[in-house]
C-alpha cells in the first residue's frame, strides 16, 4: 500500500463524515480556484483512494481513536483521582464495570421456543392457510 499524504488522510476522515469528495477536499487544505476545482480533486481522490476509503481503520494509523485499552485506563484514572469530584468518579466507574460486562443480566431459560410457528404443518395445511390450491 502506498503511503498517503496528511491532506489525503484528511480527506478520507471528511468524506467519511459525510461530506461530498468536493467539500471534503475543501476541508482537507486543497487548494483550487473554484467550486469546479474542488470537485475535480474529489472527483480524483475517489478513483485513487477508494480503497482506503472502504476500510479507514486497517489501513491508516489512527492516534486520534483511542482503543478500549486506553479508554479503560482514563475511567480507571478518573475513578481514582481524589481531586475528582464524587459524580464524576462514580461515572467513570459505572461505565469501567459495563465495560467489564457488570451489569449483565442473565436470564435461564427452560423450555422450548417455537422460532417457527408453522414449522409443523404439512404442506397442505400451508397452502390452506395461504389461501392457495396449489
Amino acid at each position: 500500500m502506498p503511503k498517503l499524504t496528511e491532506k489525503q488522510k484528511a480527506w478520507i476522515d471528511y468524506y467519511k463524515q459525510g461530506y461530498t469528495a468536493a467539500e471534503a477536499a475543501r476541508l482537507a487544505g486543497y487548494r483550487a480556484k473554484s467550486d469546479k476545482a474542488f470537485q475535480n480533486i474529489g472527483s480524483e481522490n475517489l478513483g485513487k483512494l477508494g480503497a482506503f476509503i472502504a476500510d479507514r481503520e486497517e489501513v491508516l494509523e489512527t492516534p486520534r481513536i483511542a482503543d478500549m485499552k486506553e479508554i479503560n485506563t482514563f475511567w480507571t484514572d478518573i475513578m481514582r483521582d481524589e481531586d475528582e469530584s464524587t459524580k464524576n468518579r462514580l461515572k467513570a466507574s459505572e461505565l469501567r464495570a459495563k465495560a467489564a460486562g457488570a451489569f449483565i443480566e442473565k436470564l435461564e431459560h427452560s423450555g422450548c421456543v417455537d422460532v417457527n410457528p408453522y414449522a409443523g404443518l404439512t404442506t397442505e395445511e400451508l397452502r390452506k392457510l395461504a389461501g392457495s390450491d396449489g
